[in-house]
């Protein structure tokens, strides 16, 4: 059904790589007739191809990619300027980006902890709180009023003895979700998590690369078939796949939702 997202604004954090989740997000929100949707990232080596592909979907809305750091509260207090100013508000905040290093806790330094914790759940504090004033607002345009939805990913809920800053960010990020959506209800504003499985992404392809060279598996190839052995389904996802998830959430159809995790992950949560 097209049109889900008609009229509205929307920031994507996480969107200057081709092939991860944050550009399927954009370019799914754009089909479902967003009116501008705001991709930011640190990244700009992709831009004019990503720009590129968002431009060739042929749709009415409007695409931006901008560069962003988003551990800077003035990059954020810009980046939410410029939608208010040039797009005239703010509907829906996706919280996509997200960095590992992938290591225990006997070879990780704090530094390294702290610099994914910063990214991965200090970003998620700064955009909420930066983009809150012109969310407030969206409920005088859509009777659903306000979206934020961070990508949560199932390391919230997953140990893992080789990947402890993600994993452990990501859980805090939880826990940040549900007190947000307490928080942010009365102003008719949702926070909902996402918390995709093994999504073939250029991140999670690095990601199994590093458990290969740290012995965990032999291949690539074996390593995302083992993976995705834990779910129910077998198999791993693609970006545009999980995207559906942040369409959902991002409508008025979610108008009732909030303070919601939905696990996208083909079961692997029901093992934990």
């Amino acid at each position: 059904m097209a049109g889900r997202l008609n009229g509205k604004v929307a920031i994507v954090t996480g969107a200057g790589r081709d092939g991860n989740i944050g550009v399927a997000i954009c370019e799914a929100f754009l089909r479902e007739g967003a009116k501008a949707v705001i991709g930011t990232d640190f990244r700009q080596e992709e831009a004019a191809e990503i720009s590129a592909r968002m431009a060739r979907l042929g749709v009415g809305g409007a695409f931006e990619l901008v560069e962003q750091d988003v551990t800077s509260q003035a990059d954020w207090a810009r980046v939410a300027d410029h939608a208010t100013s040039a797009h005239g508000g703010i509907d829906v905040l996706v919280n996509n980006a997200g960095i590992a290093i992938h290591s225990g806790i006997e070879h990780s330094s704090l530094d390294d902890l702290r610099k994914v914790m910063a990214v991965n759940h200090d970003a998620l504090f700064m955009g909420m709180k930066a983009c809150l004033p012109a969310l407030k607002d969206s409920v005088n345009r859509f009777p659903g009023g306000g979206s934020i939805i961070n990508n949560l990913s199932m390391a919230s809920y997953m140990p893992s003895g080789i990947n402890i800053g993600y994993h452990t960010s990501k859980a805090a990020g939880r826990m940040l979700t549900l007190c947000a959506a307490v928080e942010f209800g009365p102003m008719k504003i949702r926070v909902n998590s996402v918390h995709p499985g093994l999504t073939m992404t250029p991140l999670i392809r690095e990601g199994l690369a590093d458990y290969v060279k740290l012995g965990r598996y032999e291949t690539v190839e074996a390593a995302e078939a083992s993976i995705a052995g834990l779910g129910a389904l077998g198999v791993s996802s693609q970006p545009e796949d999980t995207a559906h998830a942040f369409v959902y959430l991002a409508s008025d159809e979610a108008r009732f939702v909030t303070g919601a995790s939905i696990y996208h992950d083909g079961a692997i949560g029901q093992r934990y």
